[in-house]
């Protein structure tokens, strides 16, 4: 199995040593058994951190305001969730946007639960940002 990421050590050996390349590839690597050992490790650790965030989008259940309107697992809030993993954490302005959110709505939220009306606001309001979701 070939490794698909490469060490920095990789990289910047390859550009700024082209010698080192060319006698790697001839005379085998000399590498020392401690750098060795350093780079599997740092490559393990990236390979680590890139599952665990692969692992966390999927199974990310928070979405404090739509549980709080629909439950925790129904269509709507589903597709809230869905929207958020595939469209808001695309770009950095977006990802502040959630993270602003995961801030404040666990505070917002016994707000709209001690309100029938702003409850049916909020409801209301997410209805409508549903279905246009959906004709996208």
């Amino acid at each position: 199995m070939t490794n698909k990421y490469h060490t920095i050590s990789e990289i910047v050996a390859a550009v700024y040593c082209e010698q080192k390349v060319v006698f790697d590839r001839e005379h085998g690597d000399a590498t020392p058994l401690t750098v060795r050992r350093k780079a599997l490790h740092g490559t393990f650790e990236h390979q680590r951190f890139a599952q665990e965030g692969r692992t966390r989008a999927v199974i990310d259940k928070r979405c404090f305001i739509a549980t709080s309107i629909y439950g925790i697992d129904a269509p709507q809030t589903n597709l809230l969730r869905t929207w958020r993993d595939s469209v808001l954490v695309k770009s950095r302005a977006r990802r502040l946007f959630v993270f602003c959110y995961y801030r404040l709505s666990p505070f917002v939220v016994p707000m709209i639960d001690l309100s029938a009306w702003l409850k049916k606001l909020t409801r209301s309001c997410l209805n409508l940002f549903i279905s246009r979701l959906g004709q996208k």
